[in-house]
């Protein structure tokens, strides 16, 4: 049960260390701070420069309304004005604003199939282009069609907004020409033509000159221009476009209004104007059926004489006349309605169910007068006959009138409520959020390369909890490296504590010292080594050595690293391989040093066979000499995976301190380091971190915390 506890609280720590720690990526990136600085200021200066490169734009809007209910004319007709009305919804007017047939001559009215653009990249950066508005433009067809030609503006500065030239591809001058002038130049064969509408431009400025495709202009306009309904089913259309001159911005979409307009009038006056040619056509046989009817019912009167009707009589012609009269209005609105929709639809269906009822009634109605003497049969025909055909042509006039009328007065079913205006302020850059944008930019690339950096480094050991866990070996310590380092390496001073005794690695080494005391209890002889050069061994022997020293303990320092030592002021003279080979005599080997009152046996001046000095008996009577002497021997020696000396040396200590460079010694060659110790039968060890970074987060060394305690009020406090 113990076992499963101890195995549940592994896997909740090992889940929690591979949880990312946003304040450990803080530290991180805060450590780093200067690589972020300055992709930041990258960053700003990029986005500085971006913003004013990107030519202003300006935007402009109109609004349109749509009478989806129709207009007065169509209401004053009556039912002849609803058969004409064909209201358009708000969706269908959208589309038809951005149709080819508005659009195509909105692109030749505004010549927008030509333009000039500044070359110059200076005068952009600072927003002083000038301007040049082209009305025509064609280049001879014999040139490629990317080729540069150019206008430049004069270099007399009380002509350069009037006076240019013309440079073709060639970098040949074809024209001189002057504003509002249109020119026409034989080139290669061809025709050059051009005409500048208006011109701003500094002495000498340039200007590319460019001809497109009219579709390729109309593409363009369509996706410059945003066409969208105000609301929910309100009629009411706003057009938007942008454009980089607010004036032209302006100028296109009032054209696209008045285009769109004056075309949606223009096709419901052609309505109007089919209707009225249709009607006349039919009123001269209208005429002469009414003419033939009066004609044919004279004629009867003057032959029978004059006859009387019954009450009887009368009702049923008033009746009948109502009837043909009926039927025919029915039969000149089915003729119309078929103009416009196939015979499935449903008003034409109703039509013609009207017709037919109508016609069952004249039919009830003739049965009904067949009672009635011959002559009242015929004269109630005849003048039935004349009274519809009256009412037939009269009605026929009115409405030729009516349509003449909304022919002259259509406004159509579209108004513009408000026409664009000039804009003073661009929509477009905006500066603010490209500057942000950019330095965050900077920000996040600074970070990936910091992160990218610390990945390509991440074999490095940086978790003393992780060692431990892995390996069993206890750390005893974790020491930053701080500026004081290099200001003691500058003085050339033995121990850190002699430069600054409250530096938060002083504090470190202090706590490295407590361990080891507990750890030594009363063992005479340590080995200090590392994995690999660069460790900063003989850095920890040495303040070590002076920090057990400043107990009032008597410690002798001996540097057996014959190949790389640099712990003796006196160089590679008389030292400990001198002595081991019988040159020099023990008391001139050991050095003295006063201001760490330690003292020191270097290495020597002999280099050759280090393993053998160190395994020789010379060596080990040394050690048991300077036991009775010192209370603490303190052996520094060559890395443990660079060569064999410290596992020769290692026979001879009673504890083993092995030197973890922070952030690059792996956790593979730790393992292969202490496998060598465990092989040489080394019970006693431990670990320290040296030249630790700071990086934020709970896997940061931590010092800094509450140091400063009892080290006097004029001293800052440190900080991690």
């Amino acid at each position: 049960m113990q076992q499963n506890n101890v195995n549940m609280d592994y896997a909740q720590q090992k889940n929690a260390d591979d949880e990312i720690d946003i304040l450990e990526l803080v530290g991180v990136l805060l450590a780093k701070w200067p690589i972020l600085a300055v992709f930041v200021v990258l960053g700003t200066v990029s986005g500085f420069i971006v913003s004013n490169y990107i030519r202003p734009v300006f935007s402009s809007d109109a609004l349109l309304q749509v009478d989806l209910n129709g207009n007065s004319a169509s209401l004053a007709m009556g039912e002849m004005g609803a058969l004409l009305d064909a209201a358009s919804p708000a969706d269908a007017e959208i589309q038809l604003i951005r149709s080819r047939r508005v659009l195509s001559v909105v692109v030749d009215k505004e010549h927008l199939s030509y333009g000039a653009t500044p070359v110059a990249l200076l005068p952009r950066l600072l927003h002083k282009e000038g301007r040049v508005d082209v009305g025509l433009l064609h280049f001879p067809e014999v040139y490629e069609p990317d080729a540069n030609w150019f206008l430049v503006a004069s270099s007399d500065s009380s002509l350069s907004n009037s006076h240019y030239q013309i440079v073709d591809p060639m970098q040949k001058v074809i024209l001189e020409g002057i504003v509002g002038d249109t020119y026409r130049v034989p080139v290669a064969g061809d025709t050059f033509a051009i005409q500048i509408l208006n011109m701003m431009a500094s002495p000498s400025e340039k200007f590319r000159l460019f001809e497109s495709d009219p579709r390729q202009a109309l593409d363009a306009l369509r996706n410059q221009l945003s066409v969208t309904e105000q609301g929910k089913k309100t009629g009411i259309i706003q057009m938007q476009i942008h454009h980089r001159y607010a004036d032209r911005a302006a100028h296109i979409l009032n054209s696209i209004a008045d285009t769109y307009v004056r075309q949606n009038v223009e096709s419901r006056s052609e309505e109007a104007t089919k209707t009225l040619e249709f009607l006349e056509k039919q009123l001269p046989g209208v005429k002469a059926k009414l003419d033939s009817a009066e004609q044919i019912l004279s004629s009867y009167r003057q032959e029978e004489g004059s006859i009387d009707l019954s009450g009887e009589a009368r009702g049923v012609l008033e009746k009948r006349m109502q009837l043909e009269k009926s039927l025919l209005e029915l039969q000149q609105k089915y003729e119309e309605t078929t103009r416009l929709f196939k015979e499935d639809h449903p008003t034409v269906l109703s039509l013609k169910k009207q017709q037919n009822q109508l016609r069952r009634e004249m039919a009830k109605l003739s049965e009904e007068t067949k009672d009635l003497p011959t002559k009242q049969q015929e004269i109630l025909r005849l003048q039935g006959d004349v009274n519809v055909n009256n009412a037939i042509y009269t009605n026929m006039l009115n409405n030729i009138q009516q349509l003449r009328v909304v022919q002259a007065g259509e406004v159509g079913n579209v108004r513009v409520v408000d026409y664009a205006r000039i804009e003073i302020k661009p929509v477009k850059p905006r500066k603010l959020v490209i500057l942000l944008g950019f330095i965050a930019g900077g920000f996040i690339l600074g970070a990936c390369l910091i992160f990218v950096l610390r990945l390509l480094s991440s074999r490095g050991i940086r978790s003393s909890s992780d060692v431990e866990r892995e390996t069993g070996v206890s750390v005893y310590a974790k020491v930053p490296e701080t500026a004081q380092m290099k200001k003691m390496k500058k003085m050339k001073t033995f121990s850190l504590v002699e430069v600054d005794s409250e530096d938060v690695a002083c504090e470190a080494l202090r706590t490295l010292r407590t361990s080891l005391e507990f750890s030594m209890m009363d063992s005479k002889v340590l080995l200090v080594t590392g994995l690999s050069p660069g460790s900063g061994k003989s850095f920890i022997s040495k303040n070590l050595a002076a920090l057990i020293a400043m107990n009032g303990k008597k410690v002798l320092l001996i540097d057996t690293d014959f190949r790389a030592s640099y712990m003796s002021s006196r160089g590679r003279k008389r030292g400990l391989s001198d002595y081991l080979l019988g040159q020099i005599a023990l008391d001139e080997a050991v050095e003295h040093l006063d201001g760490a009152q330690v003292d020191l046996l270097g290495a020597g001046s002999y280099s050759s066979s280090p393993s053998e000095m160190i395994s020789s008996k010379a060596f080990e009577n040394l050690l048991n000499e300077m036991k009775s002497k010192y209370d603490l021997i303190i052996v520094d020696s060559a890395p443990v995976l660079a060569v064999a000396d410290a596992l020769v040396a290692s026979r001879y200590a009673d504890f083993v301190l092995l030197v973890i460079h922070y952030g690059h010694d792996s956790m593979e060659a730790l393992r292969e380091g202490l496998g060598q110790f465990e092989k040489a039968n080394v019970e006693h060890k431990a670990m320290v971190f040296n030249r630790c970074v700071y990086e934020g987060g709970h896997s940061s060394y931590g010092y800094g915390y509450g140091y400063g305690y009892g080290y006097g009020k004029n001293k800052k406090k440190k900080k991690s």
